[in-house]
């Protein structure tokens, strides 16, 4: 004949399962807010690049294209259908019919536009160096990857 037995649980039990829920709500937060401060920096360098970025044949002065393409660049996080983290780093122009231009900027093709507007005279604009965008990014991989590997084993010895 088997034998039951029952356990039940007492204050320990329930000291245990409400530290592990702490932790449980606390280090998703932690671990955003260390991807925040790894990425700040790479941000940063990508949006003093699409400042510095000249333009073969572009008209003379400042329209203040490149601090707008500067703003845009963002970064967004969040779970996947799959349950994974992710981040990405990413432009977005306030205005529709400047969409082109962060990737226009970062690409030899460059992007076409119409001159100052005339929409019956289109001009090619061409960057000097392309790159401003994908190789700051690239570049800047191994410090990514270093940041978050550092938090994650930060959070592993972490005394919630």
């Amino acid at each position: 004949m088997p034998t039951r037995a029952w356990i039940v649980p007492g204050p320990e039990w329930k000291r245990a399962a409400a530290q592990l829920q702490a932790i449980e709500n606390r280090l998703p937060r932690w671990i955003e807010e260390e991807v925040d401060e790894a990425l700040k920096p790479v941000v940063a360098r990508a949006k003093a690049a699409a400042m510095h970025t000249e333009v073969q044949g572009g008209p003379a002065g400042h329209t203040g294209l490149r601090s707008r393409v500067a703003a845009s660049v963002g970064v967004r996080k969040g779970i996947s259908t799959k349950s994974t983290a992710y981040f990405r780093i990413f432009t977005e122009m306030a205005n529709q019919a400047e969409l082109p231009i962060p990737r226009g900027l970062d690409s030899p093709k460059g992007w076409r536009h119409p001159l100052f507007g005339d929409k019956n005279f289109w001009f090619q604009s061409r960057p000097v160096r392309p790159g401003w965008f994908t190789d700051t990014i690239a570049d800047s991989a191994d410090e990514i990857e270093r940041a978050i590997a550092n938090a994650l084993d930060r959070a592993a010895l972490m005394d919630f």
